[in-house]
C-alpha cells in the first residue's frame, strides 16, 4: 500500500505542479524516468493521468458521438402541400392587431409558402381552424407535417 502511494506522489510532483502543467502520457513519462523507474511505470502514470479531473475537463474529444443524420427526403410524384412544414415567425411588430406569422410550407412538390397573420396567443385549436380555413379547401389534408 505503502509503495502505491509513493508512486502516486511521485507522479502528482511531475504532472500536477504549476511549472510543467498537467502534461500528458508521453511527457510526463520522459520527465519521471530521468529520475525514477519501476516495474510498470508507464501503466501508473497512464491510470494516474485518466483519473486527473483537470486534464479531463481540458482533454479534447478526438472521438465525438455524431447522431445518426435522417435526412427528409422528398417523395417522388408529390402532390402539392401534400408533405408541409409548419413554423412560426414571432415578436414581430403588431400590425392590424397581428403580432405572429404562421408559415406552411409545401415541402415535396412546389416548395411554396403560406404565410397566415396570427397572434402569439394561439393555440394549438387556432392554428388547426387557420389550416382548415386557409389551405385544406385547396389542397386537402397533407400526408406528413414537419414542425418544430
Amino acid at each position: 500500500m505503502g509503495d502505491n502511494d509513493l508512486r502516486r506522489g511521485v507522479i502528482s510532483l511531475f504532472h500536477d505542479s504549476t511549472i510543467s502543467g498537467h502534461l500528458g502520457i508521453t511527457k510526463t513519462t520522459q520527465l519521471i524516468t530521468q529520475y525514477y523507474q519501476w516495474p510498470g511505470l508507464k501503466h501508473y502514470i497512464t491510470e494516474y493521468i485518466k483519473g486527473c479531473t483537470a486534464c479531463q475537463m481540458t482533454k479534447t474529444n478526438m472521438n465525438p458521438n455524431k447522431p445518426p443524420l435522417n435526412p427528409i427526403m422528398a417523395e417522388p410524384d408529390a402532390l402539392p402541400f401534400q408533405t408541409i412544414a409548419m413554423d412560426f415567425i414571432v415578436k414581430l411588430p403588431e400590425s392590424n392587431g397581428y403580432d405572429m406569422i404562421l408559415m406552411i410550407i409545401d415541402h415535396d412538390c412546389t416548395k411554396a409558402a403560406i404565410f397566415l397573420s396570427c397572434r402569439e396567443t394561439i393555440d394549438s385549436e387556432g392554428v388547426a381552424q387557420l389550416y382548415v380555413t386557409h389551405v385544406f379547401p385547396h389542397y386537402g389534408i397533407p400526408q406528413k407535417i414537419f414542425s418544430d
